[in-house]
């Protein structure tokens, strides 16, 4: 039997998804080997998405929600202190690595913020194709680092075009 993978999304897949291939989503819901976790600071980052950009007729942001709650059913990470103190451990860790994004400025709080709540949850894999922030090459050095000072587990990190593999 499969293992169940159990995995989240970074906030520019569903981005990816809603322009590229809205058909997918059918598919990664009636998969019953994965799941997709819903976490509040990537549907925040959607709900950021302005009201008046649009797919065709779709508003982009509805769109993206829409998206967003089918995969993401009643699958449910909820946010911490925990998590917030760790991804401030790979923020710190990332800068000694030589990052070289702003804390405060960039969305590299929340990439942080997924993969500390990956760690703490004991996700296999985040998809992402964030290459600037989230799985930079300092980026991925911290979370090594810290992990291993912490006994977490850092999950693999797949791109998009792995999820649209599994699905061909």
């Amino acid at each position: 039997m499969a293992h169940m993978l159990r995995v989240i999304f970074d906030t520019n897949i569903y981005g990816i998804i809603i322009l590229e291939n809205p058909e997918i989503v059918e598919k990664i819901v009636r998969d019953n080997d994965l799941v997709v976790y819903n976490f509040k600071p990537i549907r925040r980052e959607l709900r950021d998405i302005p009201k008046k950009e649009r797919i065709k007729e779709l508003s982009k942001r509805n769109f993206a929600l829409q998206i967003y709650d089918q995969i993401t059913k009643n699958h449910y990470l909820s946010e911490s202190i925990k998590i917030d103190k760790l991804a401030l451990k790979f923020y710190n860790r990332y800068r000694a690595e030589g990052g070289i994004r702003d804390w405060k400025t960039t969305n590299i709080k929340i990439d942080f913020t997924i993969v500390a709540c990956a760690c703490l949850n004991s996700l296999d894999v985040i998809y992402s194709n964030d290459e600037s922030t989230m799985i930079s090459k300092p980026a991925l050095k911290a979370y090594k680092h810290i992990a291993i000072k912490e006994s977490l587990k850092v999950p693999n990190f797949w791109r998009y075009k792995d999820l649209k593999e599994r699905y061909n």
